[in-house]
């Protein structure tokens, strides 16, 4: 896989992502999410991610006083429960 890489030139270096998604990848995928889902969609799970909502997402990312750095840092929080939630909706979607 490396060296077809290192043979790329131009533009067509940038694309890393082989073309399309295999059929092991889709598969992984759709267990990784299965998995999201049935953690989170349990009684406890449900409980811990409202708190995850509660705490990240439904504050404000930015607060008087705040640094970037400050900002990064919760806002990398909440991508992170944003991801959980994506997860179980494709999950659901299955």
């Amino acid at each position: 896989m490396i060296e077809q890489v290192k043979a790329r030139k131009g533009w067509a270096a940038l694309d890393i992502e082989p073309p399309g998604q295999s059929k092991e990848s889709a598969a992984k995928g759709r267990e990784i999410a299965s998995r999201f889902h049935e953690c989170f969609r349990a009684e406890a799970g449900q409980f811990v991610l409202d708190r995850l909502i509660a705490i990240t997402i439904l504050r404000p990312t930015v607060t008087p006083g705040s640094t970037q750095f400050d900002a990064g840092i919760r806002e990398g929080r909440a991508d992170l429960v944003r991801q959980i939630l994506a997860q179980i909706e494709t999950a659901e979607k299955q």
